[in-house]
């Protein structure tokens, strides 16, 4: 009976508080999401596109978009042309209060359609690191991205 007793009134309590909601947990350096679509920054070897001897002068980072709703088929010709030709022209790494674009892109591909990587590589003074990288999106509807890389700016 004394069971039951505290069965119920944990029960009761459990009712009246409130559902934690879970924040979904970040994979990446960077991610945002909008409409059903999601663009996230990772580090990446610069060696893995270049030479072997690259990757003190150089900082690369892996980029991707994923894009969960559905499009036309000429959208999706264009989309890909885009990912694969122009977007690294939408990029800027920012450092103090320079800002250097890249100087090599490599495509990734995957099996995955609605996923599209690629590899941006940027060359750096020495012994310094990007504070944020931003994207101004000429294609889609991301528009400008401002995405911190060092921990205080995020």
């Amino acid at each position: 009976m004394l069971l039951n007793m505290v069965s119920i009134v944990m029960c009761l309590q459990a009712c009246h508080q409130s559902v934690a909601r879970a924040k979904p947990a970040i994979h990446h350096l960077a991610e945002r999401y909008s409409n059903g679509s999601t663009i996230y920054i990772d580090r990446a070897d610069s060696r893995q596109v270049m030479k072997a001897d690259s990757s003190e002068a150089f900082t690369a980072y892996k980029v991707g978009f994923t894009d969960s709703l559905q499009h036309d088929k000429k959208y999706e010709q264009e989309r890909t042309v885009y990912y694969e030709f122009r977007m690294a022209n939408d990029w800027k790494a920012v450092i103090g209060t320079d800002s250097i674009a890249p100087v090599f892109y490599q495509p990734v591909t995957g099996l995955n359609k609605m996923n599209t990587e690629g590899i941006l590589v940027f060359e750096l003074p020495a012994g310094r690191q990007p504070d944020v990288l931003v994207y101004d999106d000429s294609f889609g509807d991301w528009q400008r991205q401002i995405i911190a890389l060092t921990p205080h700016l995020k």
